[in-house]
Order: structure tokens, then C-alpha cells, then sequence
């Protein structure tokens, strides 16, 4: 990842969305276009991005029905 990176914004309307870099002090606003922009924060926003191609996981229901199986 991207040492230092906040967060992103965007502006309605606008070609280009900017992430947001802090160094020292200084916060710096990075101009990204929008297909870029919008590649970049499902990058940033997923923890586990390789996780979810490479190993299942299951929904939060089927989890809950295990853990309530193992508390009996």
C-alpha cells in the first residue's frame, strides 16, 4: 500500500478525485483520474484484497449458526 495514505476525496462532477497523503505536518492532495480514483479507494477500503479471491469465506449466518452450535 501507499505509506501515509488517509483517504481520498471527490467532488461531484469532477474528472479527477484527489488521496490525500500525509507527510510530517503536511497533508498532500494527490490528483488521481477518475477511473484511477475509483480503482484506488476499492484497493484501500478492502483489507484483505487478495484474501477474497484466494480463500473462502462464508456469510455471517452461517458463521452465527456454527458459534451458537459449539456454545450448547
Amino acid at each position: 500500500m501507499i505509506k501515509g495514505c488517509v483517504g481520498f476525496s471527490y467532488i461531484h462532477g469532477r474528472l479527477f478525485g484527489d488521496m490525500l497523503l500525509v507527510r510530517g505536518k503536511r497533508v498532500l492532495h494527490i490528483p488521481l483520474p477518475y477511473p484511477v480514483y475509483l480503482l484506488m479507494i476499492r484497493l484501500w477500503k478492502s483489507k484483505k484484497y487478495p484474501g477474497k479471491f484466494l480463500f473462502y469465506k462464508p456469510n455471517w449466518a452461517t458463521e452465527l449458526e456454527k458459534a451458537k452450535s459449539l456454545s450448547l
